[in-house]
């Protein structure tokens, strides 16, 4: 810690407000809210304090620090929402595309109130209702609307009638007291049915047609019945899964590998009003826990008309101000209807998230799109049409592994995946694991082989400490595989280092990717850059088809990794476990898999059991010894 820094942290004041870290470049790593800036701050630089690896990572960078003093921990958390969401900062789990939230937008200060759709919300006097995630649901239901609710959309004066005001299509035009008292009632009952009161408008409506049909107004009334139809057709599609008075928000969470995504069950008078999902940034090594919370504090410090309740899929740690500016009760439901909701709503989170992959992987264009865009970022003449990532992994040196995957077009070819065990490091070094590993894969290549002797090196065996191979040996040679057009290593520049001095001036480009997190290279948490040899770090535009395409080349590298890395240790915890025991041998182990499946079943099962397998004498020291 810079003795500048250190400064500013004894200085801080004990009051509510926001603070943002930079790195040495002044570039913004992080921005949180606290109750008191004095005590919240400070934490982050203290022994045990509990933070995830990437927060870590986070706190190593850090050089400097703004503070802005706020009257309260609400006003608080709306100046975080808003900095977070105009300056993106890598450390902070964001929602991706919630600059296109929408707002219905009642203009209430109007004498005949407007309603329109908006981006951003305003301190003018208008009821705002949102946000919205689809646009297209909110245009296609306020046309419906429209037809229930005359309202005014148009930009005329009340005194100027606009050419719906002569199709009776909007209402929002006149000078006297009576048709202003009349649009007045028309807009109560549009902001009430957004709140989701539509039982109370229809009956209204239905009154109204009765009485005008009472009176022989038949025009009148078939207005109010066109109405009453628009509302049962509008309404159709919700059926009652909850008591009528039950409002109350479902939270979901699912993830799958660097993705995160959050969905929203909307219930208003025990019917299921909407769906909305959310694609959520920056989540890698953060703990669900904060990843929703997280989300909970940004996105419900927009929400204008929020619900009684909100069920959460696991306990969350929120702020005061959280509660007091959405005034919901949060809860996790234990069983019934509810219980059943969330599951609906992590299913409807996961299946979001597969599609958003599926479609990717299947999308030609977008694939190209995401080749030819790493091709420019990279310098590269042409679009890399195979791709190879590696990974390695180990827990202190044990089991090490690693892994290759291989992309062709963009797509995954399994037949061309491969995995190493680590046979030359000892201990937990990755770069030289990562080493040995691209050695033993193109160490047969003409150029590396051209490469290697030029430096004096003439067998690609010698820069590992592999035992030398004759050319006669029999073993299989990796130079009759199809090279690469792109190597890419899950590791930063560390990997990048040790490999390219290894392989020498090898004519393949390789790059290697900064995971966050990740203990040589502490980055900005983004995992958006990318490095190269004797050249800056390039960063790809965030979100864009190139990062998507790395980023699940890059998952799938590590997916393939600890596959096996846990294979192994399976199997080393089986074999260590049963090979300790007096009397029982490569056929007695067999035996007792086959019957029970695992160690941790055996050691559940009774000695009777495990007598019917192996005999009582036996038996008796296995239960002994397990």
């Amino acid at each position: 810690m810079s003795p500048a820094l250190r400064r500013q942290l004894q200085t801080l004041p004990p009051k509510p407000g926001v603070y943002t870290f930079f790195d040495v470049k002044s570039e913004v790593l992080y921005v949180g809210k606290a109750t008191s800036l004095k005590s919240r701050v400070p934490s982050y630089f203290r022994k045990g304090n509990g933070l995830s690896p990437a927060k870590r990572i986070m706190v190593s960078r850090i050089v400097r620090l703004e503070t802005i003093v706020t009257i309260n921990e609400l006003e608080a958390l709306m100046l975080e929402t808003t900095r977070i969401k105009s300056l993106h900062p890598p450390f902070n789990i964001v929602m991706r595309d919630d600059k296109n939230f929408l707002y219905i937008k009642v203009a209430l200060k109007e004498p005949y109130p407007s309603v329109t759709t908006v981006r951003r919300l305003t301190k003018d006097g208008s009821r705002y209702f949102g946000p919205y995630v689809s646009a297209s649901t909110v245009y296609s239901t306020l046309k419906l609307l429209k037809k229930i609710f005359p309202y005014k959309n148009c930009g005329n004066p009340a005194e100027k009638p606009c050419f719906e005001f002569h199709l009776h299509r909007c209402l929002g035009h006149g000078t006297d007291e009576t048709s202003r008292e009349a649009y007045r009632k028309i807009i109560h009952d549009l902001m009430h049915f957004l709140r989701g009161d539509t039982k109370d408008v229809r009956k209204e409506l239905e009154k109204q047609m009765k009485a005008a049909s009472a009176y022989r107004q038949f025009e009148k009334a078939a207005v109010a019945r066109d109405r009453v139809f628009a509302i049962n057709k509008l309404m159709q599609q919700q059926n009652a899964i909850m008591p009528a008075d039950v409002n109350v928000d479902c939270i979901g969470y699912a993830t799958v590998g660097s993705l995160a995504a959050v969905n929203r069950l909307l219930i208003r008078n025990g019917k299921i009003l909407d769906r909305q999902t959310f694609l959520l940034q920056h989540v890698q090594d953060e703990k669900p826990n904060d990843v929703v919370a997280s989300f909970m504090e940004q996105f419900y410090s927009q929400v204008t008309d929020p619900p009684e309740k909100i069920a959460l899929p696991f306990a969350l740690t929120l702020s005061p101000a959280f509660h007091t500016a959405v005034d919901a009760e949060t809860f996790i439901p234990q069983r019934g209807r509810l219980k059943k909701l969330m599951k609906v709503s992590e299913l409807n989170a996961a299946e979001f998230l597969r599609q958003q992959k599926a479609s990717f992987e299947k999308d030609d264009v977008r694939l190209l799109k995401g080749l030819r865009e790493l091709a420019v970022a990279l310098n590269l003449t042409e679009p890399p049409k195979r791709i190879e990532a590696f990974d390695v992994a180990n827990v202190q040196g044990e089991h090490a592994t690693g892994s290759m995957v291989t992309f062709v077009n963009g797509r995954p070819e399994k037949k061309w995946y491969r995995r190493f065990t680590i046979k030359t490091v000892q201990g937990a070094n990755d770069p030289a694991m990562m080493r040995e590993v691209l050695v033993r894969r193109y160490g047969h290549a003409p150029s590396v082989i051209a490469s290697l002797a030029a430096a004096g090196r003439s067998n690609p065996d010698d820069t590992v400490g592999l035992p030398r191979r004759p050319a006669n040996s029999g073993t299989p040679r990796n130079d009759s595989w199809p090279l690469p057009d792109l190597i890419i290593l899950d590791g930063g520049a560390g990997q990048l280092g040790v490999v390219t001095r290894a392989l020498g001036k090898i004519e393949i480009p390789i790059i290697a990717l900064a995971k966050a997190g990740h203990a040589h290279e502490p980055q900005q948490g983004d995992r958006e850059r990318i490095f190269r040899l004797n050249k800056p770090p390039k960063k790809l535009p965030n979100p864009s088809d190139g990062l998507f395409l790395i980023e699940r080349i890059r998952d799938e590298a590590h997916r393939f990794t600890i596959a096996g890395y846990r294979g192994k240790h399976r199997k080393a915890s089986i074999g260590s476990a049963l090979d300790a025991i007096p009397g029982v041998g490569p056929t007695i182990k067999k035996k007792l898999l086959k019957a029970f499946g695992s160690v941790a079943k055996i050691r559940q099962a009774t000695e009777a059991d495990i007598a019917k397998v192996v005999g009582p004498k036996l038996a008796e020291k296995i239960i002994s010894h397990l």
